[in-house]
């Protein structure tokens, strides 16, 4: 099995003087991933906090879940108060 995740990010303080922030993508493939979405997803996003800082400084636009055969499930976004990450589907 395995998975990646596509992240969909900026930097918030590089977006202080722009009116429309530059979005970057950055790929992550776990090496061991559980196969459950929620915890593989909050892996994934450990991973990046590590690598890029944390949510205070970068905002996460979408994150895509990739399986062997493409994409699995809807984007997942933060939720309109800010306070989680959840799938659109819901």
């Amino acid at each position: 099995m395995k998975r990646s995740y596509s992240i969909e990010w900026y930097n918030k303080s590089e977006n202080k003087y722009r009116k429309e922030p530059i979005i970057r993508t950055h790929t992550l493939v776990l090496s061991k991933p559980i196969g459950k979405t929620a915890v593989d997803a909050k892996t994934a996003l450990n991973i990046f906090i590590k690598t890029f800082g944390n949510l205070n400084k970068n905002e996460v636009v979408r994150i895509k879940e990739f399986g062997e055969n493409g994409q699995i499930g809807e984007d997942i976004v933060p939720s309109a108060t800010g306070d989680s990450i959840i799938p659109i589907g819901r």
